[in-house]
C-alpha cells in the first residue's frame, strides 16, 4: 500500500509545505501591506520585465532539456542540475524584485517578493530534509 512506506511522508511533506507557506506568506503580506495576487495571474507586470522574463524562460527551457542529457552523457552528479536551476531561478527573482522596486505602487512589494521566496525555499528544504534524509545520500553519493 501507498500509506505503509513513504506515503505518509509524502502526504506530510505536501500538507506541511503548503500550510507553512500559506501561513508565512499571510503574515508577510500583513507586515508589508501587500495585496494578494490572483493564483493564475501573469508574472510580468511591467513592460521591460516581459522581455527579461522571455529571455530567462527560454534559458530555463534550454537548461531543463540539455542539462539532464549532459548529466546522462557525462555522468555528472545530480547536484549540478539543482545548482543550475537555483541560479536561473535566483536571477529571475532578482529581476522581478528590481522591477517591483522601481515601478510598484507599494514600496515594500519587492521586499515581500524576496522574503516570500526565501522563506518558501527554507520551508521546502526543511520539510524535505527532515522527512526524506536519504535524499542527501542520493545527491552526494555518500
Amino acid at each position: 500500500m501507498f500509506f505503509e512506506g513513504i506515503g505518509w511522508r509524502v502526504i506530510l511533506f505536501i500538507m506541511g509545505v503548503g500550510a507553512s507557506t500559506f501561513l508565512v506568506n499571510s503574515v508577510l503580506r500583513r507586515i508589508f501591506g501587500v495585496e494578494r495576487k490572483p493564483f493564475f495571474s501573469k508574472d510580468e507586470e511591467y513592460e521591460g520585465q516581459k522581455k527579461w522574463d522571455r529571455i530567462f524562460n527560454g534559458l530555463s527551457a534550454v537548461a531543463a532539456f540539455s542539462v539532464p542529457l549532459l548529466v546522462y552523457e557525462y555522468g555528472a552528479a545530480s547536484l549540478y542540475v539543482l545548482m543550475i536551476s537555483i541560479v536561473i531561478g535566483a536571477v529571475q527573482l532578482i529581476i522581478r524584485a528590481a522591477f517591483q522596486k522601481k515601478h510598484a505602487d507599494n514600496p515594500h512589494e519587492y521586499m515581500y517578493t524576496l522574503l516570500e521566496s526565501l522563506t518558501g525555499a527554507v520551508i521546502f528544504i526543511t520539510f524535505g530534509l527532515s522527512l526524506f534524509p536519504e535524499f542527501l545520500e542520493y545527491v552526494y553519493n555518500i
